[in-house]
């Protein structure tokens, strides 16, 4: 692993002018990220979409470890194919705009609502609940941008078939526990997991759609020659 990091870095300076450029796009998703600040406030009516699934998932203030990972797992995609796959770098960059863009105009006209507990305890999980509460209003819950960025990423991850199985396996479970996290630290609901993850796969379909045209295509081909 620390080989494979070293490497990576290695071609990142060997390219650094134009991975450089790629990196500062990124300003449009903090740029973005303005709005969110915007629609984070009570204004009227809010749902409470709880489901029974969330009534048997308890507070674990532990998992806001992989609740945090997401910034530091989302930031390594971004650079790696920032370096070595620019074509997938835009398309990732662009799906997960438009994906903040979709919850967004979501959030404004169905604002949710979730119920945080209270935390206790001097330990630093116990401090780092506490500082993302603050931090993060309980609202703009429906879809989950965490799960929604997270499952998109593994998709990419899992398709491209110059990453090793290992990595894609790593990957996987960073994501899954991502999104679990976001349940067990009460940030948001079962159905804003689940929303977000079809949201994140119907973005993936649409930045690649030649892809599963060519896929139904040999499927058509080979049933025809039967």
């Amino acid at each position: 692993m620390v080989v494979k990091i070293k490497a990576l870095l290695m071609d990142a300076y060997k390219d650094y002018k134009n991975v450089a450029i790629r990196l500062m796009l990124l300003m449009s998703i903090a740029v973005q990220s303005k709005i969110y600040v915007l629609l984070n406030n009570y204004r009227g009516k809010v749902y409470h979409i709880q489901s029974p699934i969330d009534l048997i998932i308890p507070f674990n203030k532990y998992f806001v470890i992989p609740y945090l990972f997401w910034y530091i797992y989302l930031g390594f995609i971004f650079f790696y194919y920032a370096v070595y796959d620019e074509k997938k770098y835009y398309k990732l960059l662009a799906g997960v705009n438009v994906g903040m863009m979709i919850c967004f105009i979501i959030y404004y006209f169905f604002p949710t609502y979730v119920p945080r507990p209270n935390v206790y305890g001097e330990d630093i999980f116990s401090d780092l609940m506490r500082f993302i509460y603050k931090k993060d209003n309980p609202y703009n819950c429906f879809p989950s941008i965490h799960v929604l960025d997270s499952v998109l990423f593994a998709v990419y991850v899992n398709k491209d078939e110059f990453i090793e199985l290992k990595y894609k396996l790593y990957s996987s479970a960073i994501s899954f526990s991502i999104i679990i996290s976001t349940m067990f630290v009460k940030q948001h609901y079962f159905y804003d997991a689940v929303s977000a993850t079809i949201l994140a796969y119907s973005i993936y379909v649409v930045f690649n759609y030649r892809e599963f045209v060519e896929f139904f295509k040999r499927r058509v081909f080979a049933y025809i020659k039967e």
